[in-house]
Parts: C-alpha cells; structure tokens; sequence
C-alpha cells in the first residue's frame, strides 16, 4: 500500500475536492486499486469500504486498525487532511509515503511542517510506534519540478491529470523498491547465518567479487574493534555491499580508518 497525503494550512483552498478528482482519476486511469480517507466529514459522497470519513474520530488504535486493513487492500491510499491543523493530524502525517502541501504561497510553512513531522518520527513514541506498526518511513514533499516550490493546486482538470500521473509513476518505483528490499532482507537473512570468521568465504560463495567480499569483512571487523555489536555492523554495512561500487565501499572503508587514526594521534 501507498499513502498520499494532502494537506493544506488554508481554509478552503479546494483540498478535499482536488484529492477526490485524484483518487476518481487513479480508478478510471489505471488498473490499482484506491481508497480515500477523509480526515473531516464528507458532506456529498456515499460512505463505503473504500471512501471513509470522519478519521479524526477514530481512537489511535481504531486508526492503527483501519489504515492497517487498508494497507493489505489496496494498492493507493489518499489521505485528505484538509486544513484542520491539530495534534492529532501532526501525529498522522508521519505515516505517509508522500505529502503534498498544497498552495505554491506555504513554502515556508512545508519547510516547518517537514521538520516537524521528522521530530515526530525520531522523538514521538506514539508516532514511532504507528510507522513500525504499518511499516513504513519515508515522507516527502513533492516539489514542483526541479524548482524550491511546493507543488500548488488551483484545481483544474489539467492539474488532476500530472498529480495523478505523478502518483502513479511514484507508486511504481515504490512498488519496485520494496521488492528490491524483501530481497535484500532475504540475502541480509543469509548473511547473519554465516558463521562470524567465514563471512568472507561466505559472501563469496553467494556470487559477491572476491576482492569485495574481503573488504566487506574487514569493515565489519573494524566495526566491531571500535566498539559495535557484530550484527550492528552487519546490518549497517549490509546496504553498502548491495548498492555500492567496490571503489565506494573502499573510499568510506579508508576514510573511517583514517579517521579513527586522526582521532588516537
């Protein structure tokens, strides 16, 4: 499941109209499945198991429940918060995979938003345990283009279209990266079970270049002579041995040894 969130510091500025055009769009234009949650009340549209409203009266653990269901059902979520700025809405944002801040003029008041949803995730214990729970972490504000503006709504059917064809195209490369990770957690799986002095036969023989493996041990190693748990470090490492170059792992490798090395002269 992929959640979009809405969110506006303005008072009527079309929200809740915009993220229902959205979520029709999704439904007539592509073949996943959506559903829209309303933070507020919705006055014209018929209430179903896919058009839910009235979240905020929902206890934490009823929301918890509602949008863990929703999570297993559908492929897209939109989470319309409307401009009802509250605990309880701050509390919520942390949980999407994206957040638009509607209106070009709230640059600034994104900016704060943002830092404060981080907060929230680092230092709130209720928020922290909401993202374990539904198991996601990463929030963004879409920028419009490649220029410093949050994204703005004037609502137009021209708008609905590139909003929705965004989200789309961002829920495929979501798609795709949490593929990509259930397969890293599978290899990270394996590499735990190796036993602690054969790690580098081990990488070895799951088809990681000799020259790589080894250096990946010695990292590890190092990991732990200055102090980290051995499966601390495995974990820590682990992203650098999928993703990285040979040649970027040994440059982060000699910086942190040279490093330590400044810091014992």
């Amino acid at each position: 499941m992929y959640l979009v969130g809405f969110y506006s510091p303005k008072a009527k500025s079309g929200v809740t109209e915009l993220c229902l055009s959205i979520y029709n769009w999704l439904k007539m234009n592509t073949t996943l499945s959506a559903a829209y949650i309303s933070y507020g009340t919705l006055e014209k549209e018929e209430i179903s198991n896919e058009i839910i409203h009235e979240f905020s009266k929902l206890s934490l653990t009823e929301q918890k429940q509602k949008v863990k269901k929703l999570k297993k059902e559908y492929d897209i979520v939109i989470y319309d918060a409307s401009s009802q700025l509250s605990e309880g809405v701050l509390k919520l944002l942390p949980i999407v995979d994206r957040l638009f801040v509607v209106g070009e003029e709230h640059k600034d008041f994104a900016v704060k938003l943002q830092q404060i949803i981080q907060f929230d995730k680092i230092f709130d214990k209720t928020v922290k345990n909401f993202i374990t729970h539904l198991q996601g972490n990463k929030t963004f504000i879409i920028r419009e283009k490649k220029e410093d503006h949050v994204i703005g709504f004037n609502y137009s059917k021209k708008e609905t279209t590139d909003i929705g064809q965004m989200i789309y195209t961002d829920y495929v490369t979501h798609y795709l990266n949490e593929k990509f990770i259930k397969k890293n957690e599978r290899v990270l799986k394996i590499v735990k079970q190796i036993p602690k002095d054969e790690l580098f036969q081990g990488i070895y023989g799951l088809g990681v270049d000799f020259e790589k493996a080894m250096l990946f041990h010695k990292y590890v190693i190092l990991r732990e002579v200055l102090g980290q748990n051995y499966t601390d470090a495995l974990e820590s490492l682990f992203p650098l041995l999928i993703d990285s170059p040979f040649e970027e792992l040994l440059e982060k490798f000699q910086n942190e040894l040279f490093f330590i090395t400044k810091l014992k002269i």
